[in-house]
């Protein structure tokens, strides 16, 4: 086995975080329910694990999906929770132990991820040992299991399981430690007014976290709901999941439960503001169809939100992953058999390593910051839950591997003190998202060819070069064996006007292909570039003196007397090479009589594409797919590209495409890409189909095209020579038309295709 050799540095950003856990819970079922809030308060992060009512299964998935949850814990052996968990094997619980509790020597119980330990012995070691007067004490609330609030207490407050149910007692921790005090809520009368301050089980449990970003509509306020309807104890706490800060209110309790959510609205209508007059004084949250009287706030203005399946989409609440502190570090960069790799330390661990802690497990959010790609690996991972268990094998064999927004979450234990990740293939990493969706796939021969043009070229922007119209159709005038001089070419390559002789190349002056002297490019800058490239050779056409045909000989092989290839005769070439006369021929895989397989428009299509996209992209050449449960024709793509810019950060955004030169964009085209796009599911991957041409689209062809759009979204992107040939996609074509010329995603160049198009707008002169 070959060494690991070491050839450079990368940045790497750490975040600690805490694992975010999917409570799974039988829809109506109050044991399960008040069983999993006390043992959520139990764990560092555990306030922010979603609750999964799997009543609504559908909707259960989306919330696991949404807030991004690492494993799912149901609160029961039950078969219909059972059988849930199961429908995500990519989330399969870390490690050898599957309980959240396990029972170790002499009795004692033993946590599997990250307790309130850590904030306890946080606090007590900043604010408490050694303080005569501690800064800082916790409160415990008790209540009578018959309040009528017991359930909203619970949910507001926190509370701990048994000790002989888990092995452990963390009430007793708390008190020893946080000097916690034992408040008993009367039965009857109302609640403290400023108990929602006081450092209880929810907020240890969520202390010292950060948010990775904002949840999008963040109104903190109060939930109006009914405390004995458990759609809404569960709405509730997962508002707070996703680090909304609300109060539960009941208007028929207002009596016991009206002066905390006074004291709580009077503080929030007093907060600064960036605008008084936009900014609602604060939110009121409830359960949709639910009447709510926000008059009786006494506030000046206030958010009215209604809690349907529209808040769970995606695009208006948006759950952060908490962490608990983040790093940046050193990685050594490797390579073994081709393969790169980044080792690096776990220098600020924010949590406590103590032996008896090696049970517990938590996620290092890994992104590496600075990492140089190339055209066959990447350490880009894209957003799809469905691939960890890909990403685990190919990447890291931690005791699990999460697909993150921004980078890889590593679960692993708190002893851990270094990590190793490696780049992925490219085309393996195509290769199983298609096979999620029920698509088999694999690399073709155009895909091969596509792919060495790539790599011939120096990378997707060397192929830049065949934006400029005359060197595609230098390309396609000469056959393999037909040979030209370098007049030929620059004249082909300027456009030049047989009767005028002006050349027509000014459109590609400010072109970039290589650093060069003056600031014009010119054609012969140009063809230069393409010989240094190897697609086309030098050599000298000779006429042999025995059976008077020409043939070429290239310059590697001249000599002073050579063979005609077509008699066998020797002779003296020095008298034919007196006055000059080099000619060139098409080489390598530009030497094909097959045009490359079509080679050309996708390279081009995938230049203009990553100027586009940028470092967000990820792509492979031509693949063929084939059903393998997903409703498909057996059919090619021309390329794919995994996106991770646009739409919204939550969903990563797929590309297919047929790329053409001259030919025509079909009907069987058309039919089999919106095919290939139906299979991947709405709001995990948004499928794109790009039909492009290096001339103009005919009438018919948009027509079939635009036939590939749904309802809902925009997804067919077009682009003909007039988008692939400028730097700026829409240089020439703003020119013309009233269009957004700026496009940053495969989401704007929907949008803009459609305005361009399919409803068109001229500029009126």
């Amino acid at each position: 086995m070959r060494e690991n050799k070491i050839v450079s540095t990368n940045i790497v950003r750490i975040r600690y975080r805490p694992l975010r856990l999917g409570w799974c819970v039988r829809e109506g079922n109050w044991d399960d329910l008040r069983k999993i809030l006390r043992y959520a308060h139990t764990l560092w992060g555990g306030m922010f694990s979603p609750i999964l009512s799997i009543g609504d299964t559908d909707h259960a998935v989306r919330l696991a999906r949404l807030y991004e949850v690492d494993a799912l814990m149901p609160a029961e052996e039950d078969v219909a929770l059972t059988t849930f968990v199961e429908r995500f094997p990519y989330l399969r619980w870390p490690g050898v132990h599957r309980r959240l509790f396990i029972e170790g020597g002499g009795g004692r119980g033993h946590t599997t991820c990250l307790d309130i330990y850590h904030p306890v012995r946080r606090i007590y070691e900043k604010h408490v040992d050694g303080k005569q007067e501690p800064r800082i004490a916790a409160r415990l609330f008790d209540w009578d299991v018959t309040d009528p609030l017991r359930d909203v207490f619970l949910a507001q407050f926190g509370a701990y399981p048994a000790p002989q149910e888990i092995h452990l007692d963390y009430g007793e921790m708390v008190e020893r430690n946080l000097k916690a005090e034992r408040v008993s809520l009367p039965l009857d009368g109302p609640v403290p007014a400023e108990a929602y301050k006081e450092l209880t089980p929810s907020v240890l449990s969520g202390f010292d976290l950060w948010r990775d970003r904002s949840p999008h509509w963040d109104h903190p306020g109060l939930y109006v709901g009914e405390a004995n309807d458990f759609t809404d104890i569960v709405n509730f706490w997962n508002l707070r999941a996703a680090s909304v800060n609300v109060l539960f209110f009941d208007p028929k309790h207002e009596a016991r439960l009206g002066g905390m959510a006074g004291i709580y609205v009077k503080l929030l209508s007093e907060r600064p503001r960036e605008n008084r007059r936009f900014e609602a004084d604060f939110g009121v949250w409830s359960k949709q169809g639910r009447e709510v009287d926000i008059r009786a706030f006494h506030a000046e203005s206030a958010m009215r939100v209604e809690i349907g399946e529209g808040i769970w989409n995606g695009r208006n609440l948006k759950p952060p992953l908490m962490y608990i502190e983040d790093e940046k570090v050193l990685g050594l960069r490797s390579e073994n058999e081709g393969i790169p790799s980044l080792t690096f330390e776990l220098r600020g661990k924010p949590f406590y390593d103590d032996y008896g802690f090696h049970t517990q497990k938590y996620v290092a959010s890994v992104n590496p910051l600075e990492y140089g790609e190339d055209e066959q690996v990447t350490f880009n991972y894209p957003f799809l839950p469905e691939l960890n268990d890909f990403y685990r094998r190919e990447i890291c064999g931690a005791d699990g591997v999460r697909a993150e927004r921004n980078g890889l979450g590593v679960i692993t234990n708190v002893r851990t003190d270094n990590l190793n990740i490696r780049a992925v293939p490219r085309r393996a990493l195509i290769v199983n998202l298609f096979d999620a969706f029920g698509i088999k796939s694999q690399i073709s021969e155009p895909g091969r060819i596509a792919s060495r043009v790539i790599q011939q070229m120096g990378g997707v922007q060397g192929c830049r070069v065949f934006k400029i119209a005359g060197v595609r159709a230098l390309i396609e005038k000469y056959k393999p064996f037909q040979s030209f001089t370098r007049g030929d070419a620059t004249q082909i390559i300027g456009e030049v006007d047989p009767v005028t002789n002006v050349p027509n190349f000014s459109r590609y002056e400010s072109l970039f292909i290589e650093p060069r002297e003056g600031h014009k490019l010119k054609p012969h800058h140009v063809f230069d570039y393409l010989v240094k490239k190897s697609v086309f050779r030098i050599g000298v056409t000779f006429t042999c003196p025995n059976c008077e045909l020409t043939f070429w000989t290239h310059l590697d092989d001249l000599k002073t007397e050579i063979t005609c290839e077509y008699c066998g005769k020797r002779f003296n070439v020095t008298a034919q090479l007196k006055d000059g006369g080099w000619a060139y021929r098409r080489s390598g895989l530009f030497g094909r009589e097959d045009h490359q397989q079509g080679a050309i428009p996708v390279t081009l299509t995938l230049q203009q594409m990553d100027t586009i996209l940028h470092w967000g992209m990820i792509y492979v050449t031509s693949m063929t797919l084939e059903p393998a449960g997903a409703g498909i024709e057996t059919c090619e793509t021309d390329l794919v590209i995994v996106s991770t810019k646009g739409f919204h950060e939550d969903v990563v955004g797929v590309a297919i495409g047929e790329c053409k030169g001259r030919n025509e964009i079909t009907e069987e085209d058309v039919r089999k890409l919106a095919q290939v796009a139906d299979a991947f599911s709405k709001g995990q991957i948004q499928a794109y189909i790009v039909f492009s041409k290096t001339v103009p689209f005919t009438t018919e062809e948009i027509a079939r095209c635009r036939s590939a759009q749904r309802t809902g979204y925009r997804r067919v992107i077009l682009l003909s020579d007039r988008e692939l040939e400028p730097y700026f996609v829409y240089e020439r074509a703003e020119k013309e038309f009233e269009i957004d010329s700026t496009a940053v995603s495969l989401e704007d160049l929907a949008n803009t295709t459609h305005a361009l198009y399919f409803d068109p707008k001229p500029k009126i002169t």
